[in-house]
C-alpha cells in the first residue's frame, strides 16, 4: 500500500513543480501597437481623438479599440494601459449618449464630487461596490471617460497627460 501511494505521490509532486516554478505572464500584458489604431480613428472620427502622452516611468499599453459606428454616430475609441505598478488604466471616448456611456464605463458609478485637471472639471464617479473609479468629461456631445481601480489623485494625474 505504501508503495501504490509512492508511486502515485511522485509524478504528482513532479508536475506541480514543473507548473508552479514556471513563470507565467498575466493574460493581456502583452504591449499592444495602438498608435497604429489611434492613426485610424483619428482619421475617422467625428471628434478629436486623444490618449495618454509622456506617461511617467514605465505604462504598457495593453488594450485598444476603435469602433467606427455609422455615419460619424456611435463611435468608441479605447485605450487601456498598466501602470508601474501594475494597475489597470483605461481611457475611453464616445459619441454615444453620454448616459449610456456613463453607465457601462464607471460600472454603474455614482456622482461622487468633481476634480480640477489642467483647468477642466471633470466629474467623479465611484463604483457601487467603492473599487472603481472614473473621471468623466462630458462636451459637445462627446463624452470621456478614464477609469481605474485606482486613488482619484492618481486617475487625475493620468487624465492630466491625455492630449
Amino acid at each position: 500500500m505504501v508503495r501504490s501511494l509512492i508511486v502515485l505521490l511522485i509524478p504528482l509532486v513532479l508536475i506541480s513543480l514543473f507548473f508552479m516554478s514556471r513563470p507565467t505572464e498575466q493574460a493581456g500584458t502583452e504591449p499592444v501597437d495602438w498608435e497604429s489604431l489611434e492613426t485610424v480613428a483619428a482619421e475617422e472620427a467625428s471628434f478629436d481623438v486623444v490618449a495618454p502622452r509622456n506617461l511617467p516611468g514605465d505604462w504598457t499599453p495593453v488594450r485598444m479599440k476603435w469602433e467606427p459606428g455609422t455615419d460619424g454616430a456611435d463611435q468608441r475609441w479605447m485605450v487601456g494601459w498598466l501602470s508601474p505598478q501594475q494597475i489597470y488604466f483605461s481611457l475611453e471616448q464616445s459619441n454615444v449618449e453620454a448616459e449610456l456611456v456613463i453607465k457601462r464605463v464607471t460600472r454603474d458609478g455614482v456622482v461622487d464630487g468633481a476634480s480640477e485637471v489642467n483647468g477642466v472639471t471633470w466629474h467623479r464617479y465611484r463604483s457601487p461596490d467603492d473599487r472603481t473609479r472614473s473621471l468623466v468629461l462630458t462636451q459637445d456631445g462627446l463624452t470621456t471617460v478614464v477609469m481605474s481601480d485606482s486613488s482619484y489623485e492618481e486617475l487625475e494625474a493620468f487624465a492630466a497627460t491625455v492630449s
